[in-house]
């Protein structure tokens, strides 16, 4: 039998104050609002399937239009397929507010506002993947405060100020106390009992959120004070059991502070993890609902959050925040127990790159670099007879850099002769090179150093496919050997930049040399990739004749890029980056 929940009681100052009629339940505007922005959006032109729109439409870094357009597509992605529709509205957590002061999760957010009016019960039960898989429990918070201010437009611009402020942590809004008690903070926590009371979506919801705080808690209260007894008992050994937090109790609202006088999640955390009936000793049996309410609070904050946050503020470091370079520590994973413990399929050809100046792990990027191509590329027989244009001019920087050098050393490996090793450089008067190097770190030098001199932002694709068409005639080869895919990694630039000239004219005389030598039916397509930024953006990649251009540099991409043979269209991208691990858990109810 499942028991009710018990109502909340809230604040003394409520308890005390003389019963009124009832208030109408906070009305939600959102919708409305969402709906005549969308009428004067430009729509950005369709995907043929509304949850490819959402994926590459709604994105943070296209802050100013993402929100015109995602209430338009959220109901027609949901209608179309709801669980990847779920999936994508968790993707949009980006973990937090930046040190610019950024609200990239107000996309997280508003999408979550448009869950609980449609589908409420999707929202709350999947409360828990959201703050464990996705975000943390600082987006719990604010979509719970989104809800009860009703996710208006004063609501959003108060949570930006919140993230952007320097003087104000957001972990003191959780935290502190402010105050006194005003009528509006007793006005917020009157409203939030009703909405409780009367609205069966907000009351399973709130105890949603409740319940995930309170098991946290519990847990790690629990480890805490075996850890504690451990260290006294001079017992304690990691290797056996290793004390591992939840930050459940840094973003637990303490009583009285904004959050808990906003939501009365406090009340609510704290009757769970002291229930009535566990904690009435020394205590009245006709102890009133009011007084029970205020004296669980009083032991959370001294019992559970105090000890907790004393111990993190020590210097205790989250499981999540040790493993956050997880490429590192498989370095130094290997660097301590050698060559033996390579694993082919642990790191990307962009990460092993990165690590090639590295003094210490020097011996390891070779080995490294050999098992991933031979035990993985070589085997599947991926991206045999493709040829690379790399970008190594001043622009290509960081990631990109280190993309278009790891790609082009790769394709340039696996590739048959006469395109074995060899590599185009970027430039007005390009060049068909052979890499030079004894080692993963000369052949870097190499073509970090290749000739320049001609680069002018742009690329002489027709002498590049003269080459091509040179070296086929020169090795007699069949058609089917000629290079089947021609990549271009550079950045900042689309394909019409690069190129510098009628790429149609181009390109019909290009089909002509290669048909006049035999070769009419195997021309070379282009994969034009702009390694600019974290996100992936198919562009202008079925407008040009023979060539497929892309932007983006993030894993997921480089990830799908290479699962895929090279051959990366919208659908592989976005499932690539909802196929997760952490995506499984989530599910559709409503």
């Amino acid at each position: 039998m499942v028991v009710a929940p018990t109502p909340l009681v809230g604040p003394p100052e409520i308890v005390k104050l003389p019963v009124t009629s009832q208030p109408p339940l906070p009305q939600l505007h959102i919708a409305q609002k969402a709906a005549s922005n969308a009428a004067v959006a430009k729509k950005p032109a369709s995907f043929g399937n509304p949850c490819l729109d959402l994926y590459f439409h709604v994105k943070p870094y296209s802050y100013g239009t993402a929100f015109k357009h995602l209430n338009r597509l959220l109901p027609l992605a949901w209608s179309h397929d709801p669980l990847t529709t779920l999936k994508l509205i968790c993707n949009l957590v980006e973990g937090g507010y930046d040190s610019s002061g950024k609200g990239e999760d107000e996309l997280f957010y508003t999408a979550a506002f448009w869950l609980y009016q449609n589908h409420p019960k999707t929202l709350a039960c999947n409360v828990a993947p959201i703050a464990d898989s996705f975000g943390n429990f600082e987006h719990i918070l604010e979509m719970l405060l989104g809800i009860v201010d009703g996710e208006d437009e004063n609501a959003k611009r108060r949570r930006l100020n919140r993230g952007s402020s320097y003087k104000i942590k957001f972990e003191d809004l959780v935290q502190k106390k402010i105050g006194k008690r005003k009528s509006e903070q007793i006005a917020k926590a009157k409203k939030v009992i009703e909405m409780y009371k009367r609205d069966p979506n907000f009351q399973l919801l709130h105890e949603q959120v409740s319940d995930l705080y309170a098991e946290h808690l519990k847990s790690d209260i629990q480890n805490l004070k075996i850890y504690e007894q451990q260290q006294l008992d001079n017992a304690y050994d990691p290797t056996q059991w290793e004390l591992e937090l939840t930050p459940a109790a840094r973003w637990c609202p303490s009583v009285d502070c904004s959050f808990d006088r906003a939501t009365l999640l406090c009340e609510s955390i704290a009757r769970k993890v002291f229930p009535r009936e566990e904690c009435t000793q020394d205590v009245s049996d006709r102890e009133e609902e009011a007084d029970y309410a205020s004296r669980v609070q009083e032991r959370l904050m001294d019992e559970v959050l105090t000890p907790l946050r004393k111990f993190m503020n020590s210097g205790y470091d989250f499981p999540a925040e040790r493993r956050s370079d997880v490429v590192k520590e498989y370095m130094n994973d290997v660097n301590d127990a050698g060559e033996s413990e390579i694993e082919a399929d642990a790191m990307f050809p962009h990460e092993i790159i990165r690590y090639v100046n590295y003094r210490n792990f020097a011996e390891l990027v070779d080995p490294q670099w050999k098992a991933m191509v031979e035990e993985i590329y070589v085997k599947q027989g991926k991206l045999k007879n493709c040829l690379a244009v790399c970008d190594v001019s001043g622009r290509m920087v960081g990631r990109p850099m280190n993309v278009s050098l790891g790609l082009g050393l790769l394709v340039s490996e696996l590739s048959e002769e006469p395109w074995k090793g060899k590599v185009f450089t970027f430039s007005r008067n390009p060049q068909l090179l052979s890499i030079q190097g004894d080692d993963l770190k000369s052949k870097c030098r190499f073509m970090r150093r290749m000739d320049n001199q001609d680069w002018d932002g742009d690329t002489n694709f027709l002498k590049v496919f003269d080459l091509i068409l040179e070296a086929a005639v020169n090795a007699n080869l069949k058609p089917d050997q000629m290079i089947k895919k021609l990549y271009v990694f550079t950045s900042d630039q689309d394909f019409d930049d690069a190129c510098g000239h009628s790429w149609r004219t181009d390109y019909e005389a290009i089909q002509r040399k290669f048909k006049e030598k035999g070769y009419g039916d195997v021309v070379p397509h282009i994969v034009f990739w702009d390694l600019t930024g974290d996100e992936y953006v198919p562009v202008a990649w079925c407008t040009q004749h023979g060539v497929t251009a892309m932007r983006g540099c993030s894993k997921d991409f480089v990830e799908c890029f290479l699962d895929n043979d090279g051959d990366v269209g919208p659908d592989q991208v976005m499932e690539a980056v909802i196929s997760d691990e952490q995506f499984q858990n989530l599910v559709v109810v409503d």
